[in-house]
């Protein structure tokens, strides 16, 4: 399957912290053999949202929201998923109650705009934090903070299923310029291999990764023999 991931929050595009979020998820759907086509991060705006996933739904299988699910002002994800899908806000009683029971002393009307979901919404308890996750139509949405959305997340994951998937690494002492050749050549014999190539400071990690284990492997052996390494 093919993913897009949507990341919503100023803080994200102002540099105040890290989309950790995205990496998570990227990695763990890859993991399982689907392929992460597009990550975006939009701003705390329910028009941009909605844009967005809008847009997203349309290019990719399914569509990872993550932030903005909070009670706070600022927190409109729910809002723009609305108006994406075109479909009326709901307040889910059953869900609102049981967080009633779960927090006594918090306030009803943050609990309140946490339990409201577009119409035909699927929850996804949040056993970490307090704003349910949800599923609409091709879309997903996740709470913002990383222990709360990678504890949604893993409930939604299963039901995308599992396709072979193998990845192996060599690394290569020096610059890329100096592997260049010989790497676009394993490239072009290996077509059904994704090959990716990652500088650090005096060396280079190759990364070799794919559905077929023995092609996979044989694309790394290709390189080494090519650069003559472990001879």
């Amino acid at each position: 399957m093919e993913f897009i991931i949507v990341s919503v929050g100023n803080e994200i595009l102002s540099g105040d912290i890290s989309n950790t979020n995205a990496t998570y998820i990227a990695r763990r759907l890859t993991q399982k053999g689907h392929r992460v086509i597009r990550i975006i991060t939009v701003p705390d705006i329910i028009k941009d949202i909605a844009e967005e996933v809008d847009r997203a739904r349309k290019k990719a299988d399914f569509v990872l929201v993550t932030g903005g699910l909070g009670a706070t002002h600022d927190d409109v994800t729910t809002e723009g998923i609305s108006k994406a899908l075109d479909r009326r806000l709901v307040l889910y009683e059953d869900v609102f109650e049981k967080l009633k029971r779960k927090y006594p002393n918090a306030n009803e009307e943050a609990l309140k705009k946490v339990c409201t979901f577009p119409e035909g919404s699927e929850v996804i308890d949040n056993d970490v934090g307090v704003a349910p996750g949800y599923v609409v139509e091709n879309v997903a949405v996740m709470p913002g903070v990383p222990a709360e959305m990678e504890d949604v997340f893993e409930k939604i994951l299963p039901r995308f299923g599992e396709k072979e998937y193998y990845e192996t690494t060599l690394n290569v002492e020096g610059y890329e310029e100096r592997i260049l050749d010989q790497l676009n050549r394993v490239v072009e014999e290996f077509k059904d291999v994704q090959i990716g190539s990652y500088p650090k400071p005096g060396y280079v990690i190759i990364k070799f990764s794919g559905k077929d284990r023995e092609r996979v492997e044989k694309a790394k052996e290709r390189l080494k023999e090519l650069l003559k390494i472990g001879r």
